[in-house]
């Protein structure tokens, strides 16, 4: 690592980190976490040891406001949005950043929202681990820059870009999964106007004003923290991509190729016929089946209505970024979720570059 990757690292520790209460039983000179037989489902030469286990702490009460009471929002800044029965969230990056694990409740649902800033990565879990409800919190283990989340009921460590356990009793276990789409701040404010949205009352003391790992990170694509074990020069590292995935098979929809407003691709992915509708202007790529709930599979463009309407059908339905048709003779009905999730490119690679999920770059 370079002199002046350490320095910044040094800086990020300093800025996001606070002294971890909780023991890890760990190898004495690695410092981690040993099972009884000590295996890992990933190299432990590529695990790095970060600030210790709670060291960013996950925020367990989200604290939420209405839409128009949240000023601290730019129009271009990114937020994590989710639907549950009835009920909409929305978690600003700003916060994320600094947490990387809320812990919620949503239509009295319990759900994990994970991001990682090293992989520009967001994902939603459900709590419920072997029929136990449980909170996630951040191990301070780092692969492949990205984040490894624990399940503090079986004490398990869960790879957030893999959606699996790759330590402890549920080795090779799946998190089950909820769709969640990220988008600039107007096109949210425009999309869902009356939801709630996740402020900056965590009860932790932190700027929530300044990135914290640098003011270039997320632009620079020489600038990453920790090694790269692989490259693929068809995109720019830190290239923003939506990643669908069915199997072996994994296709990537780069946001930079999409136009400034709405673009619908048709896709088959091992077998499965799936919508994605990207823009560059709202910042946002979302991917959905296109088999309804009674097997009809629909095809679609795009709406020249403006958000929430996002495209419209062959049988005149249109649909919002949750799959949910909105107007039509399919009104109530919603598309379903598809294992997806964004990602910057060299994280993509880097986990799927060399496997039979070799990523596929699909462009409009």
């Amino acid at each position: 690592m370079t002199t002046n990757r350490i320095l910044l690292l040094l800086s990020v520790i300093s800025i996001l980190f606070t002294t971890s209460c909780d023991s890890v039983s760990s190898d004495s000179e690695t410092g981690i976490p040993q099972s009884q037989d000590g295996t890992w489902l990933i190299p432990e030469n590529q695990i790095f040891v970060g600030a210790g286990k709670d060291g960013i702490p996950s925020v367990d009460g989200p604290s939420f406001s209405t839409v128009g009471e949240i000023s601290f929002m730019q129009d271009d800044e990114l937020i994590l949005g989710i639907k549950v029965k009835d009920e909409i969230k929305g978690y600003p990056h700003s916060v994320l950043n600094y947490h990387e694990i809320i812990n919620d409740r949503i239509a009295d649902i319990p759900v994990a929202i994970t991001f990682c800033p090293l992989t520009g990565s967001g994902t939603a879990w459900s709590r419920v681990i072997n029929g136990e409800e449980t909170t996630f919190g951040v191990s301070g283990l780092i692969h492949k820059n990205n984040l490894i989340a624990y399940d503090r009921a079986t004490n398990n460590f869960w790879s957030q870009m893999k959606e699996m356990s790759v330590h402890g009793s549920l080795q090779r276990e799946k998190t089950a999964t909820y769709q969640l789409v990220e988008m600039n701040w107007k096109a949210w404010r425009e999309s869902f106007p009356e939801s709630q949205v996740m402020n900056r009352n965590t009860g932790f003391a932190r700027n929530y004003h300044i990135y914290p790992y640098g003011r270039n990170y997320n632009r620079d694509n020489n600038n990453i923290i920790f090694p790269i074990h692989r490259e693929d020069d068809r995109l720019e590292r830190k290239a923003l991509a939506h990643g669908v995935y069915y199997d072996i098979d994994l296709h990537i929809f780069p946001f930079d190729s999409f136009q400034d407003k709405i673009q619908v691709i048709h896709r088959t992915i091992n077998g499965n016929d799936i919508v994605v509708a990207g823009s560059l202007e709202y910042e946002m790529v979302i991917s959905l089946s296109r088999e309804t709930e009674d097997g009809t599979v629909l095809t679609f463009t795009e709406s020249e209505k403006e958000l929430p309407v996002l495209m419209a059908d062959n049988e005149g339905n249109e649909w919002n970024v949750f799959g949910e048709c909105i107007s039509g003779s399919r009104i109530g009905e919603r598309l379903s979720h598809i294992p997806a999730y964004n990602a910057y490119w060299f994280a993509w690679v880097d986990f799927y570059g060399d496997g039979p999920r070799s990523p596929i770059i699909v462009f409009p």
